[in-house]
């Protein structure tokens, strides 16, 4: 066993693609199976940041395609029809490029670097094709996402940003010209990760509603905590809807990651009970922090030689990563929100140590000038606003009452030891 293994073992920094290390989320997957059956559906995977939505997504896509191994683990693939998926799968992130459905529409039939071309699941000479491709290019001249048109290589072009029924017309169009070119497929399924990103949101209902059939299907991924928050404009596609809202991991669950990386490593290290209770304890419900905290544990032991992570090792761990030792982006937000105001440090710990999603801002002022804080409100300024176009850790949801932008870092503001 080399350290290549050790770090493969868990996952802090990026979402699970492979099943052998997917824990829990059972009933998740479940309904995005049966989703996958039903001709016309319109999936929504929503949540809190940081509980795993793009996990569940990616397992999603594997199984779209023929994938049958997670299914097996967790004894669904009963569900899975007899002759089995085949969907023609398209997975992309929206980014500060794409502000609105124009743009996402552009992203789709061309691709971007992770993703293809939908014109590459098309035979060439189809003279409808052509004609489209042609309007595309005349609208204009200026580069558009940095992404190439097709495999030809040639630049992509700024498009005007109305969404017209032409626009929608001529994307159905190709979408039927895949569907003839790809009789074997089981369809085509665009998995739309980040969907919260999309400043406007106008025209996507009439999107999904025009273009879904039983070949054609649309997954959203995003940060909400509802579906009418996540997709506006959606009830005329509330029929078609299936939703799948994901919530903070039972402990269970999270000590089925720590399971899985042990038996990735062939139990060569293993977890004592108490040291694997001490990080689900300390993890809160967010897969993230058992990954770092696990990965942590086990670099530590296998430095030491050790083949076991026992509570010492643990409480090594925790210091250093609650000393701000460990350096992670969750380390360079916590010195940009509190920079060097013990007063703001204060009032950030407070509003952590509140049990609820939407905190009431009086209640914790009352607390923090106990403790010193002379103007909390004052201070709200610099917790809510980094700067233009940067959010501030907090974010305001109606008068008097904040959440954390990040619920993932408002746990470690919690976890982490005093600045001051």
């Amino acid at each position: 066993m080399d350290i290549t293994k050790i770090r493969r073992a868990f996952k802090p920094s990026s979402e699970i693609q492979e099943p052998r290390f997917f824990s829990g989320r059972k009933e998740e997957i479940r309904e995005g199976i049966i989703s996958l059956s039903e001709g016309g559906s319109f999936i929504v995977v929503n949540g809190l940041r940081g509980v795993g939505k793009s996990s569940i997504a990616k397992q999603i896509k594997l199984i779209a395609e023929g994938s049958t191994e997670l299914p097996e683990l967790f004894n669904l693939d009963r569900l899975i029809p007899n002759k089995g998926f085949d969907f023609i799968t398209l997975y992309h992130t929206c980014d500060s490029f794409v502000l609105n459905v124009h743009d996402l529409i552009k992203r789709l039939i061309f691709g971007d670097n992770n993703n293809p071309s939908l014109l590459e699941y098309t035979k060439t000479g189809d003279k409808r094709l052509e004609q489209i491709i042609e309007t595309y290019k005349a609208e204009g001249s200026a580069n558009l996402l940095g992404v190439k048109l097709g495999g030809t290589g040639e630049e992509k072009r700024t498009y005007s940003t109305s969404l017209s029924d032409d626009l929608i017309h001529q994307f159905k169009q190709i979408l039927g010209i895949i569907r003839k070119d790809n009789l074997k497929r089981k369809g085509l399924l665009f998995i739309i990760d980040e969907f919260d990103v999309l400043k406007d949101k106008s025209g996507f209902a009439s999107l999904v509603k025009t273009c879904s059939n039983d070949f054609v299907k649309f997954m959203v991924v995003g940060i909400s905590s509802s579906i009418s928050e996540l997709i506006e404009d959606h009830s005329s596609i509330s029929r078609q809807l299936r939703s799948i809202e994901v919530k903070k991991m039972y402990p269970e669950e999270l000590w089925g990651i720590l399971v899985n990386a042990e038996r990735y490593l062939g139990k060569e290290i293993e977890f004592t009970d108490n040291s694997a209770q001490m990080i689900v304890n300390k993890s809160d419900g967010f897969p993230y922090f058992t990954h770092l905290l696990g990965s942590e544990a086990l670099l530590n032991a296998f430095e030491n030689g050790s083949s076991s992570i026992d509570e010492g090792t643990m409480e090594y761990v925790f210091k250093k990563i609650t000393s701000g030792k460990l350096k992670t982006t969750y380390e360079e937000t916590y010195h940009k929100a509190v920079k060097n105001s013990p007063q703001r440090e204060i009032l950030l710990r407070w509003f952590a140590e509140d049990d609820e999603n939407v905190i009431n801002s009086e209640k914790v002022y009352s607390v923090a000038k106990e403790y010193g804080v002379t103007n909390p409100s004052q201070l709200m300024k610099e917790l809510t606003n980094f700067g233009p176009q940067a959010p501030g850790v907090l974010t305001k949801v109606r008068e008097k009452h904040y959440r954390f932008t990040d619920p993932v870092f408002k746990v470690y503001a919690k976890m982490r030891t005093w600045k001051f």
